[in-house]
């Protein structure tokens, strides 16, 4: 998920002020190339996943993909800076070719015009950085950015994903000697209406204004959703830190914009409260989380008025590992908990939901779920429990092979089964009696080559639970399609990536 797809007008200006400055400053002009940084990286994945709808229906799918990013990055002065990075990111073949048969409006010459920023050319980063504002310490980062805070659990880059997320924001750094502070806004959905801006509350109108924003008479040009975070990194005790941190999520887009159910849904404004401790000692490394959420969503039915649903939310995550240094591969054994809360009203619908006056399920904002609750990418950390172990030996400095169990749940089996990207994967059924979605074993190799080809290969094997196999008794129906027949899920990729 790309958070934005195109640069948003108070970064164009910012970069537009900058450029004004170079041309018109002699000392600005001249150009240190020790002061330059260029960098790069390509990376290219195959990747093969069979029978994503457990019912034997042919749902099989293989696909090779790419990422191409490539940065630059200049030191004014020692604190002031810039950086960009452009990316290339597709699925090959996906732009199709001029020969007969091929999509309409497809090819090459196509790609331009028709690229929504889900894939393809897109800045992925681009801002400016001010460093000791006022007091020492202190830095001001403008523009498109990677925002990652802890396990990536609520805020991470998805580096899984080749187009991966990024946020256009403004953040506040204060690092000191007992921890870090960072405060930040983030603007996620800017609705343009009028003035040939197109259509109001969808995700993303502002294409047609020519960059030029300029609201009709007597109109509410604008319909955002916003995030505003704090984020506190305390480093008290040698090799821990203590990280509380409080999210609001702001949206006021119009009802019925999005199904309720959708992660980051419209008409909300949604509170995160929590913390995180994580450290090591010796042999023995430990991660807790937990977080709270509170405030008011909409149930988005016709006719209704938003933030007509009260939030009362959680969710927890609790590792341990052990790492044998004095053994050959240094082999390390691990294990985890994850749960999310659901609610019972869900698989009625939202009109249910909206009799309760509530809506309790977790959202998940912003993840890197990758890795988070197994490899294939089957549960957010929304409505499940997840169990897991795992075991990886070091053969090298400069290899890893690593084993993962999880056996994974719903927290409530009246709600939706949804997958890594937040989606809904299985739409539960009102008479659903099953809360074990399956089990999950996954094997990975990664290894690096001349310190910049870094080569992985994985795969994963997922055991269909009483969820899936009695989905049709229960009312279940899993990615859109029904006949569940409790087979499993195989998948597995090859990637390389050059790093420069």
């Amino acid at each position: 998920m790309h958070i934005r797809s195109w640069i948003s007008g108070w970064l164009t200006l910012t970069v537009f002020a900058v450029g004004g400055l170079v041309a018109a400053d002699p000392a600005f002009a001249k150009t240190d190339v020790d002061k330059l940084t260029i960098g790069g990286e390509v990376r290219i994945r195959y990747e093969i996943r069979n029978n994503t709808s457990f019912n034997s229906n042919n749902s099989n799918e293989s696909a090779a993909s790419h990422r191409v990013r490539l940065s630059v990055g200049y030191d004014l002065t020692p604190d002031v800076s810039f950086f960009a990075q452009l990316q290339d990111a597709r699925v090959w073949g996906t732009e199709g070719n001029s020969l007969a048969g091929s999509p309409a409006g497809s090819g090459i010459g196509a790609v331009s015009a028709t690229n929504g920023g889900g894939t393809g050319v897109d800045l992925h980063q681009g801002y400016i950085l001010l460093k000791n504002v006022l007091v020492e310490g202190l830095s001001v980062k403008a523009g498109r950015q990677e925002i990652i805070f802890g396990d990536h659990r609520l805020f991470g880059n998805f580096n899984w994903s080749q187009v991966g997320n990024s946020f256009d924001a403004v953040r506040l750094t204060h690092s000191m000697q007992i921890g870090d502070v960072d405060l930040f806004w983030a603007r996620i959905v800017d609705t343009e209406v009028a003035a040939g801006c197109g259509t109001a509350n969808t995700s993303s109108t502002t294409a047609s204004c020519s960059g030029v924003i300029f609201p009709g008479n007597n109109a509410k040009a604008t319909t955002d959703q916003d995030i505003y975070g704090a984020y506190v990194t305390l480093k008290a005790i040698p090799n821990w830190t203590v990280e509380p941190y409080y999210f609001l999520l702001k949206d006021s887009r119009a009802v019925g914009t999005t199904a309720f159910t959708q992660a980051q849904a419209s008409g909300q404004s949604r509170s995160t409260a929590g913390g995180r401790i994580n450290g090591k000692v010796a042999g023995l490394d430990a991660t807790a989380e937990g977080a709270w959420q509170f405030g008011s969503a909409s149930s988005n039915v016709a006719g209704t008025t938003s933030n007509n649903l009260h939030i009362n939310a959680w969710a927890g995550a609790a590792r341990a590992g052990f790492t044998f240094e004095p053994v050959p591969m240094k082999p390390r054994v691990g294990i985890e908990i994850d749960y999310a809360t659901g609610d019972g009203c869900v698989a009625n619908g939202a009109a249910a939901c909206q009799a309760a006056g509530k809506f309790n399920t977790f959202d998940n904002l912003f993840p890197t779920n990758h890795g988070k609750f197994g490899y294939m990418d089957l549960m957010a950390w929304k409505n499940q429990v997840t169990y897991q172990a795992v075991f990886d030996v070091k053969p090298s400095p400069v290899s890893k092979l690593q084993v993962n169990v999880a056996i994974m749940r719903l927290a409530n089996k009246h709600d939706n089964w949804y997958r890594a990207s937040q989606a809904v994967y299985g739409a539960t059924g009102a008479n659903n009696q099953a809360s074990s979605i399956g089990r999950e074993l996954d094997v990975h190799y990664w290894h690096t080559f001349k310190e910049k080809f870094k080569f992985e290969i994985g795969g994963g094997h997922f055991w269909a639970g009483d969820y899936i196999a009695n989905a049709v008794k229960n009312g279940n129906t899993v990615n859109g399609a029904g006949g569940q027949s409790g087979s499993g899920q195989t998948w597995g990729y090859l990637m390389g990536s050059i790093l420069f």
